[in-house]
């Protein structure tokens, strides 16, 4: 990999506006620069770029995603950082798992290192799930690019359940509102007693918001007509679910709290269903990929790696629940700079991260190796 690579290769993807839905430009570019650097390249039937480079075990997935949020950043270099929508969210985490798997493998790696770059990340999964859904291969670690911020690591992700409440009750003219039920006012004193539940749940957490369930009406929408009582309200609830809890623990509770409300409305008719879910991830702080993680950010840095656990959802969520298997969060970038318009990376972090990435690479395989030749000896 030639000297200033991977700037340009982070600038590329910067042009290319890619939002959720419109990763076709952006599949095409980085199918054929992977195919340039060497990789097996295969793209799927929604736009998942998949490409592999060695054979054999340690098999090791670095996963990131092309699609961002909309509104547009003009892609610049100014100084030590590099500006552009996606930048921290999450090109940069991409483009240094890329170019950290291409610079492990030109240094002598060895086993199977497969990137993939899934669509929709930002939307409702449809890469990963996609994905998922057909993947037959058995990996052994996985690495998600998100921004962690180069010298630490994202090993806990809280689930979600997202919640379509329907309010209905029977149209009547607005010139007599006291002989009929509003159904938006219906669904008001619904969301105070969903309030309520978010009070409780906080509660003897001590603060720690990652250990504490938290809900949050995301969207209201009722009526119909400017003169007629609404005969409908429907309210979108985002739930997320702490590792201390389980999906099923907390559906059983909102669905025992409309249980409970439909029985003091009695001229509503109140519905609730589940529209998507992701389980909670936690990793084991104590594993093999932590602690690679942990002495390649001292070894190439000098500084004390930190652990976050991180109250969003991500893709590592789905992917777990189906492997399995250790798995980590990792990318250069500062969150707080997520989807805003000032999105921007250091280049020194984004190279910091490729040197970390090339360097758990090494300490994966070595490990394996031993494990592998130490099993070959009781055998």
């Amino acid at each position: 990999m030639e000297e200033g690579y991977p700037e340009r290769l982070l600038l590329n993807l910067l042009e290319i506006y890619s939002p959720s839905g419109k990763e076709k430009e952006i599949s095409t570019y980085l199918s054929k620069e992977l195919e340039c650097l060497g990789f097996r390249v295969r793209v799927d039937e929604v736009g998942n770029v998949e490409a592999t480079l060695g054979e054999g075990r340690p098999s090791v997935l670095l996963c990131g995603h092309m699609d961002t949020v909309r509104g547009k950043i003009k892609t610049r270099k100014r100084g030590k950082v590099i500006f552009g929508r996606g930048a921290v969210d999450a090109k940069s985490p991409l483009a240094a798992l890329i170019c950290g798997a291409k610079k492990y493998m030109e240094e002598g790696g060895k086993g199977k290192v497969t990137v993939l770059a899934v669509v929709d990340e930002e939307g409702k999964s449809r890469g990963m799930r996609h994905f998922l859904s057909r993947c037959e291969e058995k990996y052994d670690y996985a690495i998600f690019g998100e921004p962690s911020g180069a010298y630490a690591l994202t090993v806990g992700y809280k689930g979600r359940i997202l919640v379509r409440i329907l309010c209905e009750t029977a149209p009547g003219h607005a010139s007599a509102p006291m002989l009929f039920e509003n159904a938006i006012y219906v669904a008001t004193r619904l969301i105070e007693r969903l309030q309520r539940l978010g009070e409780d749940w906080s509660k003897g957490k001590g603060g720690d918001l990652f250990e504490t369930p938290t809900l949050c009406v995301t969207r209201i929408r009722g009526g119909r007509e400017d003169n007629t009582v609404p005969s409908f309200c429907e309210i979108l609830v985002d739930v997320r679910v702490p590792p201390s809890m389980t999906i099923v623990e907390i559906k059983d509770k909102l669905m025992s709290i409309i249980k409970e409300f439909k029985l003091r409305e009695e001229r509503a008719n109140v519905k609730l269903e589940f529209l998507d879910e992701n389980e909670p991830y936690l990793e084991n702080e104590q594993s093999l990929l932590v602690r690679s993680f942990l002495e390649s950010i001292r070894e190439v840095t000098g500084r004390d790696g930190r652990l976050s656990r991180k109250t969003g959802t991500a893709d590592v969520n789905d992917f777990v629940r189906k492997f399995k298997i250790s798995s980590v969060v990792y990318g250069p970038g500062n969150s707080k700079l997520d989807h805003t318009p000032i999105e921007n990376v250091s280049i020194r972090e984004y190279l910091d991260s490729i040197a970390i990435i090339t360097n758990v690479l090494k300490k994966l395989s070595s490990s394996w190796t031993e494990i592998s030749g130490r099993e070959g000896v009781r055998s």
